[in-house]
């Protein structure tokens, strides 16, 4: 069964290149510490800096519905934070942990002194949030799309639900993504399983702390505007959850988008684009792009935009 994980995950990572340069990027490496990244490099030179991080047992497929609204005026940087997506180093994945350190050096190297939007997608938000959190100078925006991480709420639930061992635990996996997903996504359902069951989900999950989610306290001092986007189906990281989170953020947007689950990136891609569009119109970058970090308190939130 390993061997065979193993292929599937090899499988995985070729699949989403295919997919990743269909989209116009193209990859390198860079070495962060122990890691040996697949680091994904498109959209126009000199434009709106974005960094893009996927979410557990994911690749950069997950953004593919995002990037073709970003790379007309956006420089898009989109490493692959496990091996399912050619990324190796000590584990299978990066974790929470150590995944803001990884990200910050990332950063830098990849945008210099510009702070880029940073989106992450579930885990990948998580992840994003730390790095707010840690280096604020780093991070000119931030879009959080089912961010997980926040401390308050039902983590014993979460983790039944994300700790797969049974094709019948997918079931509860599968509805906390998906409200009605569309056709072409239907047989992901059985992939699932398998996702689920490498190693890239299993040392994540067995390097999470306590310690390592954040509260309203850290949220407070977060002053960047920052975008929450969830769905109103989903029954992971649920929307009150994004309510809590934005009371706590001094500039911040929420979008819940209904008919969705976790997955709202693929269910309701229109209204994924149109919240993301909608948050770079309210906050617009100095000049088109983020020539070095400067304080959110220049640009805050416009009357009615919460």
């Amino acid at each position: 069964m390993l061997a065979f994980r193993n292929v599937f995950a090899r499988i995985l990572a070729a699949a989403t290149a295919a997919a990743v340069r269909a989209r116009g990027l193209t990859p390198h490496r860079i070495e962060v510490g122990p890691w040996r990244l697949r680091v994904w490099r498109g959209g126009k030179k000199g434009g709106e800096p974005w960094l893009l991080l996927h979410g557990m047992g994911a690749t950069s497929a997950t953004f593919l519905p995002l990037l073709g609204a970003l790379r007309d005026d956006c420089e898009i940087v989109l490493p692959e934070l496990s091996a399912n997506g050619g990324t190796r180093g000590p584990r299978a994945a990066i974790g929470v942990a150590d995944g803001a350190r990884v990200v910050a050096e990332l950063a830098a190297r990849e945008f210099g002194d510009r702070a880029p939007t940073v989106c992450g997608v579930s885990l990948g938000a998580w992840i994003a949030a730390k790095l707010a959190i840690a280096q604020p100078e780093r991070v000119a925006r931030l879009v959080l799309v089912s961010p997980g991480g926040y401390k308050n709420q039902d983590w014993r639930r979460i983790e039944s639900m994300v700790r797969v061992e049974t094709l019948s635990d997918i079931r509860r996996m599968w509805q906390a993504l998906f409200v009605s997903p569309p056709w072409y996504l239907q047989p992901a359902r059985y992939l699932l399983y398998f996702l689920y069951t490498t190693p890239t989900v299993r040392d994540v999950l067995a390097t999470v702390r306590e310690e390592d989610a954040f509260d309203d306290d850290a949220l407070a001092r977060l002053t960047m505007p920052v975008a929450l986007v969830f769905g109103e189906g989903d029954t992971l990281f649920r929307p009150e959850v994004g309510e809590a989170m934005r009371r706590a953020l001094p500039n911040a947007t929420l979008k819940i988008v209904p008919g969705a689950g976790h997955g709202l990136q693929w269910e309701k891609p229109r209204d994924f684009f149109a919240a993301v569009e909608a948050f770079r119109a309210a906050f617009p970058l100095r000049d088109g792009a983020a020539a070095a970090h400067h304080p959110a308190g220049d640009r805050g939130a416009p009357p009615g935009v919460r």
